[in-house]
């Protein structure tokens, strides 16, 4: 397990900041509010998903013309679910997800997993984010599954070890009063 641990650890490591900063690059003119860590269920993928005020705004307006938003609850799926996003198509960690796929039951790792992933986060200098005019402090980060129930589940229990309070707070009332 250790073993398996140390090389996450590394190869997240290594990946992260080239692929953060090459998607940072890309929308250094919009305000980024979300970025998010997808996996599957099995927790053998895994991929960086960057989303901006901006580029919600688009999708939402694109969304409405074609009738497929036509409420609070649909703008919230936008807002939040990652598969959504209109940035990070270029970063999907293929080292680290040969890694997960080569290792046995993998998704017993997913705390761990979650853990290395916010203390990478964590450790990450907000001048990183400032070169490309972000604010580390105004940016929601989580872990999501793309095809499963528990989604919601972790993207809750992630949010609290890598996003400031405050932004976890309201991330985690997203859904409240929503029908």
């Amino acid at each position: 397990m250790d073993r398996f641990l140390n090389k996450f650890e590394n190869q997240f490591r290594a990946g992260f900041l080239s692929d953060l900063e090459q998607t940072l690059s890309k929308v250094q003119d919009e305000k980024v509010y979300a970025c998010a860590f997808g996996t599957d269920s099995d927790w053998v993928t895994l991929f960086l998903a960057v989303n901006t005020e901006e580029s919600l705004a688009g999708h939402i307006s694109s969304m409405n013309e074609q009738e497929l938003c036509d409420s609070e609850q649909d703008e919230i799926y936008y807002r939040w679910c990652c598969s959504e996003y209109q940035y990070g198509e270029d970063t999907h960690f293929n080292h680290i997800s040969r890694l997960l796929y080569a290792t046995e039951d993998v998704q017993k790792y997913k705390d761990e997993i979650i853990r290395i992933i916010a203390k990478v986060v964590n450790e990450t200098a907000d001048d990183v984010f400032a070169r490309y005019g972000q604010t580390k402090a105004d940016i929601t980060f989580f872990v999501s599954l793309t095809d499963d129930d528990l989604a919601e589940e972790i993207e809750n229990q992630s949010v609290h070890h890598m996003t400031l309070l405050s932004l976890a707070s309201k991330f985690l009332k997203r859904y409240d009063g929503i029908n």
